[in-house]
């Protein structure tokens, strides 16, 4: 949330960071990936329209490097996700 970026307090390890549109999702997870950071990507018909969005699972065995490469790939999302005209609805 620091980031700008939707997400929701979580109940368990899964975290959701709503994007919205499908292709803005997979881009975002295209990015986390350059990062280091393996993401899951979810779209319609999984999640309703305009919900597409990232889940990233904790785990245990996570260090504090692991999370600053994580704040990382989630830094560089967010500022992906600012700017007009970038088209994602498309």
């Amino acid at each position: 949330r620091g980031l700008g970026l939707e997400t929701a307090d979580p109940a368990a390890a899964v975290v959701p960071v709503v994007l919205g549109p499908p292709r803005l999702a997979l881009a975002a997870a295209a990015l986390c990936a350059d990062h280091g950071v393996r993401v899951g990507c979810f779209r319609p018909p999984s999640v309703p329209q305009g919900r597409a969005c990232l889940r990233l699972t904790a785990r245990a065995d996570l260090r504090s490097d692991d999370l600053v490469v994580v704040r990382g790939a989630l830094t560089a999302v967010a500022e992906m996700t600012k700017g007009p005209g970038r088209g994602w609805d498309r």
